[in-house]
C-alpha cells in the first residue's frame, strides 16, 4: 500500500552527488547528504560502491560538510573536502601557542582507499577547495582564498568590520562579501608541507586541470580590465618545472567570452572548455576546444547547431547548484562527453571534435533524465553519473562507453522510502506560445485522477530565465498533487535547451511575449475540460516570482497567487542585486538614470494598484541576488491599499531556500504555500 508524499519526507530523503569514478574503473566514490533531523542540519559523508554492483560502504565519517572525493592516479589515496577536527590539531595546552590556523574551516584531507585514518593536509586561514592530484601522484593541486581574516579581535573579543568597498562586484548570494578576498592556485605535496602558492594577483584563478605530463595547469582566470562590471575568465596555461612556476601564465582566450570547466587531451596537444559570450550570452553555453600552444588562438565551436546548453540547467528542488563538469576526452581524442541540457532533460551528449555535434549528437544517456555530474575512469570506458528523473531523486548509475551499453543503477539510498510512495509521473504535450512558436508543457495529475471531474490548477514558473523545467525531481510539485492540484509547468521563450535565439529572445522583453507563451500553455489545458478555472493559483521564484506578478496585476485568471524571492522593482535591482548592475548592460541596454521609463515599465510595481489577487510573498533576508526589499516594496504597496497580502520572512536564508537552504525553514516553506493554496482552492 503506498501512500502521498509529505513534508516530512524531506528529512527522509537522501541526496547523491559527486559521482568520481575509480582509475581502474571499479569503483565510485560519491557523497551522501541527509537531514539530521534531531538537529535541524545537513550531515554529509563519501561512499564507495563497486561498479559491478555489491554492497555500498561509507568511506569517511559524517560532518557538516563533506565534498569532492578525488582519486590518485594509482587510486590508493581519496582526497577530499571537509570540514572537521583535525586529529594533527595540538592538544589542549598547546593551542594557544600552535593553534594551526584555518580551523572550523573546510580543509583538503587525503586517507588510503584500502582503510586507515583520514590525515589534514591544508590549514588554509580561509579553507581549501578543488584537489586535483598531479599525474605522478605526488602533489595535489587546490583553490584556496587569500586575503584578510574573518574578524578581527580585542582581548579574544571579536570587533565589528568595516568594509570600505570600491568596486561594483562586492558580494554573492549566498557567500557574502567576496571583495576583499581573491581565489588563488596552490601546490602541496601528497604527505603535506608547506604549501605553494602558484599564482597571484588582484583577481580569481580557478577551474586548474594538470596536463597529461604534468608539466603544465590550465586554469581560468578573469584578468581584463572591466572584470568587476563585465565578468568573464580566459583560458590560461602555466608552465611547471620541478613543480616550479616557470615563467608567466599563457592566455589562450581574447577575452570576449567567458569561459570554464578546461579539460586536456591524452596528447596535450588541446584544452576543451565550456564558454558563453561575455555579454548577451542568454545562459547559453556552447563547447570549444583550442591548441594548447596557442597564443590567444581562434577556439573551435563544436555546438553551433545545438539547442543544448553545455551545462545542467534543469530545474530540480533537491540541490542548489547547476554543475558545469569538465568535459571528457576519449581514449583516441576524437570525441568529446560533455553534460548539456536540452528540452526539459540533461544528458551526456558524444561529439566528435572533427565534425562537430550538429543539430543532433548521439546520447549515451537516453530518455527523459536528469543527469546532474559524471566522470570517466582512466581508460574512457566506464561512466559513473548521477541521474534522477521526475519521480526518482538522484542515485549513482554506471554505463559503458560502447554504443550499446545500458544504464545500470549501483545505488538505491532513496528505495526504501520511494517504495512506500505513490508519486505522479509527468505529461509531457506541446502547444503553440506567441507568434506561433512551439513551446513545452508537462502536467502533473493527482492519483486516481478522473477526467470526467474538475481539478484546482496550479501553474509553476521556473526562475531564470534562462534555465528549464523537465524531468527534475520536484518535493514541492509532488506535494501538490497529492493535495489535490493539477500541476502545470512549461518552458517559454527565454528559457534554455531550445537554443540561443529562444533563450535570448526575452533580453530587454521581460514581460511582453513570455506572458503570452505562459498563459497559452494554461489554455492548453484548460480546454481540456478537467480544469475549474475558479480555482486556479499561479507560483514562481526568482524570474517565476516576476512573472507570478506581472500575471497577477495584468490579469485577473488566478484565484491565488504566490511569489517567491521575486522581482518587482527593474529599477532598485540595479542596485541592490549583488548582479544587478548587469541589467545595464545585458539585458536592457540602458540603466536606471538614463532610461527609467524603460525600467518602470518592465516592473511589476507599477501596475501593483492592479493587483486583487490574493498574494503570498515569501522572501528570505540574506537573499542578494533578488533582495528582499523586492518583496518589502510589494507587500507595502498591497497592504497600503488593503488588499489581501502576507509577507512570510526567512531569517538568515539566502535565494537558494527552496533547495538548498536550512532544512527546518524549507519545511516551513511548505507549510505556507500549503496552506495558502488550500485556503483559497480547496
Amino acid at each position: 500500500m503506498t501512500r502521498n508524499i509529505t513534508i516530512e519526507d524531506l528529512y527522509r530523503m537522501q541526496f547523491i552527488d559527486r559521482p568520481r569514478i575509480s582509475p581502474d574503473g571499479k569503483q565510485v566514490a560519491y557523497v551522501v547528504t541527509r537531514i539530521d533531523d534531531k538537529k535541524h542540519a545537513y550531515r554529509s559523508s563519501i561512499w564507495i560502491s563497486p561498479t559491478e554492483g555489491g554492497e555500498a560502504r561509507r568511506f569517511t565519517q559524517e560532518t557538516e560538510l563533506t565534498s569532492a572525493p578525488t582519486w590518485s592516479p594509482d587510486g590508493r589515496w581519496l582526497a577530499f573536502v571537509a570540514k572537521r577536527e583535525s586529529s594533527d590539531q595540538p592538544s589542549t595546552t598547546e593551542k594557544k601557542e600552535q593553534k594551526k590556523p584555518g580551523k572550523d574551516k573546510p580543509q583538503i584531507w587525503v586517507m588510503p582507499t584500502d582503510g586507515g585514518e583520514a590525515r589534514q593536509l591544508t590549514f588554509m586561514e580561509h579553507g581549501a577547495s578543488s584537489p586535483a592530484w598531479s599525474p605522478d601522484g605526488k602533489h595535489l593541486l587546490f583553490s584556496a582564498q587569500v586575503g584578510p581574516a574573518d574578524e578581527e579581535t580585542e582581548d579574544g573579543k571579536a570587533l565589528p568590520k568595516v568594509h570600505v568597498i570600491d568596486q561594483l562586484w562586492y558580494r554573492l548570494d549566498g557567500v557574502g562579501f567576496i571583495y576583499e578576498r581573491r581565489a588563488h592556485l596552490f601546490l602541496i605535496p601528497r604527505e603535506g608541507g608547506e604549501p605553494q602558492q602558484l599564482t597571484d594577483g588582484d583577481w580569481n584563478d580557478g577551474d586548474a586541470a594538470w596536463s597529461p605530463d604534468g608539466k603544465q595547469i590550465t586554469f581560468t582566470s578573469d584578468r581584463n580590465e572591466e572584470r568587476w562590471r563585465i565578468p568573464g575568465a580566459d583560458i590560461y596555461v602555466l608552465a611547471l618545472q620541478d613543480n616550479k612556476v616557470v615563467g608567466e601564465p599563457r592566455v589562450l582566450t581574447d577575452g570576449s567570452m567567458g569561459c570554464a570547466s578546461p579539460s586536456w587531451s591524452a596528447d596535450g596537444q588541446q584544452i576543451a572548455f565550456i564558454a558563453s559570450k561575455k555579454v548577451g550570452s542568454a545562459g547559453h553555453a556552447y563547447l570549444y576546444t583550442i591548441g594548447a600552444s596557442a597564443e590567444k588562438g581562434e577556439p573551435k565551436n563544436l555546438t553551433p547547431e545545438f539547442e543544448g546548453t553545455a551545462l545542467d540547467f534543469t530545474n530540480s528542488d533537491l540541490g542548489d547548484e547547476h554543475l558545469m563538469p569538465q568535459p571528457a576526452w576519449s581514449a583516441d581524442g576524437k570525441t568529446l562527453y560533455v553534460l548539456s541540457s536540452h528540452r526539459g532533460a540533461s544528458r551526456i551528449y558524444a561529439i566528435s571534435t572533427t565534425n562537430g555535434a550538429g543539430k543532433e549528437p548521439p546520447t549515451v544517456t537516453p530518455g527523459n533524465v536528469h543527469v546532474r555530474d559524471f566522470s570517466l575512469d582512466h581508460s574512457k570506458q566506464i561512466f559513473a553519473m548521477n541521474v534522477a528523473d521526475a519521480t526518482h531523486p538522484q542515485e549513482i548509475f554506471v554505463r559503458s562507453a560502447k554504443t550499446n551499453g545500458e544504464l545500470r543503477k549501483i545505488t538505491g539510498f532513496n528505495d526504501a522510502l520511494l517504495n512506500e510512495l505513490q508519486l505522479a509521473t509527468p505529461e509531457h504535450f506541446t502547444y503553440e506560445g506567441a507568434d506561433g512558436w512551439p513551446m513545452d508543457g508537462w502536467i502533473l495529475k493527482p492519483h486516481n485522477f478522473d477526467p470526467s471531474k474538475k481539478y484546482p490548477l496550479v501553474l509553476e514558473i521556473h526562475g531564470g530565465p534562462q534555465t528549464q523545467y523537465g524531468y527534475g525531481f520536484f518535493h514541492e510539485m509532488q506535494l501538490l498533487v497529492a493535495e489535490g492540484y493539477v500541476v502545470l509547468y512549461t518552458n517559454p521563450r527565454g528559457s534554455c535547451g531550445y537554443g540561443f535565439e529562444f533563450a535570448h529572445a526575452v533580453r530587454g522583453a521581460w514581460g511582453e511575449k513570455d506572458p503570452i507563451d505562459i498563459m497559452n500553455g494554461v489554455a492548453e489545458v484548460v480546454q481540456r475540460g478537467y480544469i475549474d478555472t475558479q480555482r486556479m493559483g499561479v507560483t514562481g521564484g526568482s524570474y517565476g516570482g516576476f512573472m507570478t506578478n506581472w500575471l497577477i496585476s495584468h490579469n485577473n485568471r488566478f484565484k491565488v497567487a504566490i511569489t517567491d524571492r521575486c522581482v518587482s522593482n527593474m529599477a532598485t535591482m540595479f542596485g541592490v542585486s549583488d548582479i544587478g548592475w548587469d541589467l545595464g548592460y545585458d539585458n536592457l541596454d540602458t540603466t536606471p538614470w538614463e532610461d527609467l521609463e524603460k525600467y518602470m515599465n518592465m516592473s511589476p510595481i507599477k501596475y501593483v494598484q492592479n493587483i486583487r489577487t490574493p498574494l503570498l510573498i515569501i522572501h528570505s533576508d540574506q537573499d542578494l541576488r533578488c533582495n528582499i526589499e523586492q518583496g518589502e516594496q510589494l507587500f507595502a504597496a498591497l497592504k497600503y491599499m488593503g488588499r489581501e497580502v502576507r509577507l512570510v520572512r526567512f531569517e538568515g536564508q539566502s535565494h537558494g531556500l527552496s533547495r538548498g537552504g536550512h532544512p527546518r525553514s524549507r519545511q516551513e516553506r511548505l507549510r505556507h504555500i500549503q496552506s495558502w493554496f488550500a485556503k483559497y482552492l480547496q
